[in-house]
């Protein structure tokens, strides 16, 4: 009895060793499955990269919006992999040294090092603080109220028409070539990365460059209403003052607020 009792324990004992053997072959198998998965998405998001590179240099048309779009997408995987490679400008030469080096850092990536870099890469922290956040604070601070529109008021107060009609357009030029063109950058990347936000995210972002675009246009509206007109009125009393304006706006920095809180990356003065 005493050797059955013996080989019955053996058996018990070889069973959960081979249990947790099995176990530990299938983590194993799961690990290195996920680590393959993650350096094929990496391998493929460089060859679109490299695709988008050429099409880049041998465009012969204006292609800022392209580059921009191209430059967050590179700097999102090369900030992913922990790559040194980056470029400031579409420059022919940049693209190609950028674009090499990234490809180098790609190749030395290990398994694990992959699979670590490609959930870095489909964070939301990360594809927000690379391809939005610095846009999007840019026309926070353009959409506050000190900004061009009433800069423009009191810069023509004593100022003839001739003059004000003069200064209109460059005027409207730099906030559609600048706070509004940062807000299209912004509605595209966000459009692009939908997937990586929660429905809550997603909402919070999208409210906010809402009320960030009808601020943008209300003050477009407002300076275009000075042409041929005998005297400029201040929107900003109480009489012209457009109050949903201020409403769509705080909300929309309330929006961000709550947004930039929950992801961890908060701005102090907001």
């Amino acid at each position: 009895m005493k050797n059955v009792r013996k080989i019955a324990t053996g058996a018990a004992l070889l069973t959960v060793a081979f249990s947790l053997m099995g176990c530990t072959s299938k983590e194993s198998i799961t690990k290195s499955t996920k680590q393959e998965e993650a350096q094929k998405e990496i391998k493929i998001e460089l060859t679109f990269l490299q695709n988008e590179c050429n099409r880049l240099i041998n465009k012969d048309e204006d292609m800022e919006k392209t580059f921009q779009s191209y430059k967050n997408d590179f700097n999102l995987l090369s900030t992913s992999v922990n790559s040194t490679a980056k470029f400031n400008k579409m420059n022919n030469d940049e693209l190609e040294i950028g674009i090499n080096n990234l490809e180098k850092d790609v190749d030395k990536l290990n398994g694990e090092e992959a699979l670590k870099a490609y959930t870095k890469y489909t964070s939301p922290k990360t594809i927000y603080k690379v391809t939005m956040m610095e846009n999007l604070r840019s026309v926070v601070d353009a959409t506050d109220r000190n900004d061009k529109s009433i800069d423009f008021f009191y810069d023509h107060l004593h100022s003839s028409q001739k003059e004000i009609n003069r200064d209109i357009k460059p005027t409207v030029n730099d906030i559609k070539n600048g706070p509004v063109y940062k807000l299209s950058i912004v509605k595209d990347e966000l459009q692009k990365h939908r997937d990586a936000f929660s429905k809550e995210q997603l909402e919070q972002l999208e409210t906010a460059t809402k009320g960030f675009d009808y601020s943008l246009d209300t003050k477009l509206k407002t300076i275009r209403s000075y042409e041929n007109k005998n005297i400029v009125k201040n929107p900003y009393t109480s009489n012209n003052y457009d109050y949903e304006e201020e409403e769509k706006y705080n909300g929309a920095r309330t929006y961000l607020t709550d947004f930039e809180s929950n992801l961890g990356v908060a701005k102090p003065e907001y």
